[in-house]
């Protein structure tokens, strides 16, 4: 994997695309590679082209200081960032079904124009495992963990042109093919994306508390709907800054998700390190925004949302923050 930051290559053109293809084209030249077997990342100002002088010697220079150890792992998280206010990594061991020991790490960078719609600021994550893996199987295992992780974040609502997620597997822990689903390491994936997606949220550009949203007993195929509309809403956001138990504005997020359930069935809760709050019961308010409880539950960098839409059996998870001053000062002067 060869990235840059500071430029995002994106609506560049053809010149865009040729730069992007020798930046491939040097890394697999230095590495004795195919030019198909280098993955090519940029994040930062969208509309610029690439200082291509600048971009080579830094890849000569990347090459010559090639490393595996844990200064080399950091120095590779902190280089890809852009806003983000420190590196993101994550690494588990776990157990494959034949007994083996495997390894799953992964950094990321991203802190504003977080909202990925993965089929497979900018969201970069780059993946690795030590684990024999089947292609076909690797790619069903990342989309899986994808799908209840990265895709379940936001903190902007905007997504990004250059949004990616990468995964290498150099098979040297020994262990079977795996070729099926596996659960130890589909585990270790899960929490390893899931950390990393959560970190990003954490971090998002003047973020000063991280927003956790249950949706449980969903229609099918709902839950996700009504968890990130809750979690993406600017006004819900705004009031998580503020510490403001604004619960109408979930129940309003709710209402415009496409979710469908009976409003009078409805239960939500927040709950924090500090304690738990009821805000509606079985469609019945408990009390108004200056409900006591819950403004000193969401005295917390951590809050939860939990809501029983009571209309079905899915459930689903989703991640935002709160939105603040100092986003709104970084993003009003991006290019000035």
């Amino acid at each position: 994997v060869v990235a840059n930051s500071g430029c995002a290559n994106s609506f560049t053109g053809e010149r865009g695309r040729r730069d992007a293809e020798r930046m491939a084209e040097l890394t697999a030249e230095l590495l004795g590679l195919r030019t198909h077997q280098v993955g090519v990342a940029s994040t930062g100002m969208i509309g610029t082209f690439l200082p291509m002088d600048k971009v080579e010697r830094g890849i000569r220079e990347a090459v010559a200081r090639l490393s595996s150890s844990r200064r080399a792992s950091l120095e590779a998280a902190t280089a890809i960032l852009t806003t983000d206010r420190g590196p993101k990594e994550v690494a588990v061991s776990v157990e494959t079904e034949d007994g083996t020991t495997v390894t799953i790490a992964g950094m990321a960078k991203g802190a504003g124009m977080i909202r990925p719609r993965l089929k497979t600021a900018t969201m970069l994550v780059f993946l690795t495992t030590d684990a024999r893996v089947d292609p076909l199987f690797l790619r069903s295992s990342l989309q899986a963990s994808v799908d209840g992780s990265l895709n379940m974040i936001t903190v902007d609502n905007d997504t990004s042109t250059n949004d990616m997620v990468l995964m290498m597997a150099s098979g040297r822990a020994g262990n079977r093919e795996l070729k099926r689903r596996d659960r130890g390491f589909q585990l270790g994936l899960d929490f390893v994306l899931r950390e990393l997606a959560r970190e990003i949220v954490r971090g998002a550009e003047g973020a000063t508390r991280l927003m956790e949203v249950r949706v449980k007993n969903a229609r099918r195929g709902e839950a996700r709907k009504a968890a990130l509309a809750v979690a993406g809403s600017n006004l819900l956001k705004a009031a998580l800054f503020g510490g403001d138990p604004n619960w109408g504005r979930i129940v309003a997020a709710l209402g415009y998700s496409g979710a469908r359930f009976d409003p009078r069935k409805l239960t939500l809760k927040v709950r924090s390190r500090r304690g738990e709050a009821t805000l509606v019961e079985e469609g019945r308010p408990m009390g108004g925004p200056e409900l006591p409880e819950a403004v000193e539950v969401m005295r917390e960098d951590e809050v939860i949302f939990e809501i029983d839409l009571k209309a079905g059996e899915e459930e689903a998870t989703a991640w935002g923050c709160d939105l603040t001053y100092e986003y709104v000062r970084i993003n009003s002067r991006y290019r000035t």
